[in-house]
């Protein structure tokens, strides 16, 4: 058995990753947004989950109605979404215990979870926590998961119980939404882009599921066609995505304390929100969100060759994707990918020739997991105005 972290947002990764590391070693900045001005009759509201009461366990196929289902993957990123769309991003124990936990046929993916222990929600023998909101009109039911493809395993128990619950609440949309790493040298953070394309880039293999393997191998994109007006998400751009710029600034403070991070410039304008067909970002990068099954990091000598994949490097968009993929053809949601980044394109000079490529692999992940520790929960600020733009213009 490798040695793995046990515990945390990374846990069930290499102890010994060196962006999990330094990530851990920081303390990310908390900023607390000011009350936000929604425009009239779209200021999200919290709504009950079906007839579930809070906290309840739902242990058979959950009843409740989705227009969209959007799905938040660590701590961090679950307080930033909240912050935005409730007012408050207190994520304690009191806040997890109004949610309901996911818990339908647990006993039938368990023993392909590779670290059954790895929070309280996993102990209790559930999947995650559930709760809803409105926005405007459109129910929302938001899925903070527990389980994450880098994480658990070649098993991947996150695609079969994601197929489920998608089976079971019948949404037309599906947002995947959280933290990423930019790709290309346009993309800085608190940049936000909107992809309907997804591309894998793993490195195990999955017994259960050979063509993800194939699927990366090939560089092959999955993609599906989602309209929608795009007006209320350059509202956010425009009006909303500021708000977010004093804790960008504590960011930027802090991590300037530290050497070597020149190449990441102060955040001075509201965050530009990219949109594929609307305003993809300028640059050759396609605009896919590329999801590794490990810690992956752009640089700008291209060494983990990730430019020609995408815009943002992930480690979970594309394994819904492809969950939604393999569902029968009319029981598919559209799926759409929200990411922030949490960190831009590493800047570091010419490697000596006697570097090797883990090595530099090495060192450009101990950067991107210093600024990631920071930054999460400032610029995933920005991705939560951006799901509200997009869950505002559908039809």
């Amino acid at each position: 058995m490798p040695n793995l972290l046990k515990t945390g947002q990374f846990a069930g990764v290499s102890a010994n990753d060196t962006f999990a590391l330094a990530a851990l070693r920081q303390a990310p900045i908390i900023y607390h947004l000011p009350v936000i001005q929604w425009p009239a009759n779209l200021q999200p509201t919290t709504a009950p989950l079906g007839k579930y009461a809070p906290g309840t366990k739902i242990t058979s196929a959950v009843d409740a109605d989705a227009d969209v289902l959007m799905v938040l993957y660590t701590d961090q990123e679950t307080m930033a979404l909240l912050d935005v769309m409730t007012g408050n991003p207190d994520w304690s124990a009191k806040t997890k215990s109004d949610w309901c936990e996911y818990a339908h046929n647990f006993s039938k993916f368990k023993s392909s979870i590779q670290n059954p222990k790895a929070n309280d929600t996993l102990k209790d023998g559930a999947f995650g926590l559930l709760s809803a909101m409105k926005i405007a009109g459109k129910n929302v039911v938001l899925y903070k998961t527990e389980l994450h493809p880098k994480q658990d395993g070649v098993g991947l128990p996150f695609v079969g119980v994601m197929q489920q619950l998608i089976s079971e609440l019948k949404p037309k949309y599906v947002i995947t939404t959280g933290t990423a790493g930019g790709i290309g040298g346009r993309i800085e953070c608190g940049d936000v882009t909107i992809c309907a394309g997804s591309r894998f880039h793993v490195d195990k293999t999955y017994p259960k599921f050979k063509d993800i393997d194939t699927l990366s191998q090939d560089d092959t994109e999955i993609k599906n066609d989602v309209t929608f007006d795009p007006q209320h998400v350059q509202y956010a751009a425009t009006h909303l995505t500021k708000l977010s710029l004093p804790g960008l600034d504590q960011c930027y403070q802090r991590l300037q304390s530290n050497p070597g991070y020149s190449f990441v410039p102060k955040n001075t304008l509201p965050s530009p929100i990219y949109l594929t067909g609307v305003n993809p970002v300028p640059g050759p990068e396609p605009m896919d969100i590329v999801s590794a099954d490990y810690m992956t990091t752009d640089d700008n000598n291209n060494s983990e060759k990730l430019q020609t994949l995408g815009i943002m490097n992930d480690t979970d968009d594309a394994f819904l994707f492809y969950a939604i993929c393999k569902m029968a053809s009319g029981k598919r949601p559209k799926c759409i990918s929200v990411r922030n980044a949490s960190e831009p394109q590493m800047i570091h000079s010419p490697f000596p020739a006697t570097t090797t490529p883990t090595e530099i692999v090495n060192i450009l992940k101990n950067m991107a997991g210093t600024i990631y520790g920071i930054y999460q929960y400032c610029t995933t600020l920005n991705s939560a105005f951006a799901c509200w733009g997009v869950i505002a213009g559908l039809s």
